[in-house]
């Protein structure tokens, strides 16, 4: 891909995902122009050399303005989190990715990346989870319905010859750069407030994938023609189990090391959760089925398929990755925000 090629245009470049690839393309020398709305922190975009594009996926007007010259885009917004309500989900989640393939259409964009989730299998059992499981139909998770259709768009897009895309479904994202809201500075925030709990001992492996390597299968996404109409899941080669990354989390920021509830009164409560929300007497669903079995069960993501088409291989291991965190986390929590 020549310089003159090398034109990204970027939603969600003011969270954690988008924010790391914006850096690495900029320093890769791609201009980047990045969509972000009028309230959004832009401090770390603007220490970049990046364009900013004032908008919002839920309004289509003018996004296709927004992204002309660009020749990829990299869908990285989302809505994420608890306390949403399913409609905000899938408004920004599916309708909103709708917006963007239209727009891409108009402006005549070749590549479209879109980070999605490995939310969106079928996981009513353990096991292994490549790109042909089955996807989600046991539980209403709105978040993982929003995506399963967002993809479907993207997909669809890419059948009829509209666009070149390609779906990455990541794990549990971790590194420096991550806030508030983000994996692990929730989950120490969760673990000092004593609302956290090891679900069954702990003794089932956290799937996770460390934000360069992650930003690094995104960009082998944008340039290679192997991975048009593709889905890839990322992930690390090695995983620590729950109780051991929650136990590295306590001895570094001196926390209590949380109880033990039985996996199968997390699941019994989780579905109890969504007949309610179902009935309509909830107005956000706190905890899925899908949430309660990818917090309990012992999931493998392999990323074979990466490593075939792409020559992918995650490069940072959880040790290395975990010590390169800490610093990051120790500021969040300083600070007051984890």
């Amino acid at each position: 891909m020549s310089n003159k090629e090398k034109h990204a245009f970027i939603t969600g470049a003011t969270g954690f995902v988008g924010g790391a690839l914006a850096e690495k393309l900029t320093a890769d020398g791609w201009t980047v122009t990045a969509l972000v709305r009028p309230q959004s922190d832009t401090a770390r975009l603007s220490a970049l050399d990046v364009s900013l594009a004032f908008g919002d996926v839920c309004q289509p007007e003018g996004l296709a303005e927004a992204m002309s010259g660009a020749n990829v885009v990299f869908h990285c917004a989302a809505l994420t989190g608890v306390g949403h309500r399913s409609a905000d989900i899938h408004r920004v989640i599916a309708q909103g990715t709708n917006n963007l393939l239209d727009a891409a259409c108009k402006s005549g964009i070749q590549r479209f990346v879109y980070v999605s989730s490995v939310a969106v299998y079928e996981l009513s059992d353990a096991g292994v989870c490549d790109e042909q499981h089955a996807l989600l139909s046991s539980s209403i998770d709105p978040y993982a319905q929003a995506k399963i259709a967002a993809e479907k768009a993207c997909l669809e897009a890419c059948h009829v010859g509209q666009l070149e895309t390609t779906i990455v479904r990541p794990v549990f994202i971790y590194g420096p750069g991550d806030r508030r809201g983000g994996f692990l500075p929730e989950l120490v925030k969760m673990i000092s407030n004593g609302k956290f709990k090891l679900i069954g001992g702990g003794h089932n492996r956290v799937p996770l994938v460390y934000i360069n390597d992650l930003v690094d299968m995104l960009l082998l996404c944008a340039i290679r023609q192997e991975s048009v109409g593709q889905v890839y899941n990322v992930c690390s080669n090695h995983s620590p189990t729950w109780q051991e990354l929650v136990t590295a989390l306590c001895a570094e920021f001196h926390l209590t090391q949380p109880a033990t509830v039985p996996t199968g009164l997390v699941k019994s409560a989780a579905g109890l959760l969504e007949i309610l929300a179902k009935a309509k007497l909830l107005k956000t669903l706190p905890v899925s089925k899908t949430a309660a079995q990818l917090l309990s069960g012992d999931f493998q993501f392999p990323i074979g398929k990466a490593a075939r088409d792409l020559a992918y291989t995650p490069k940072v291991s959880f040790p290395e990755g975990f010590s390169t965190t800490l610093p990051s986390l120790k500021s969040l929590r300083n600070s007051g925000e984890c």
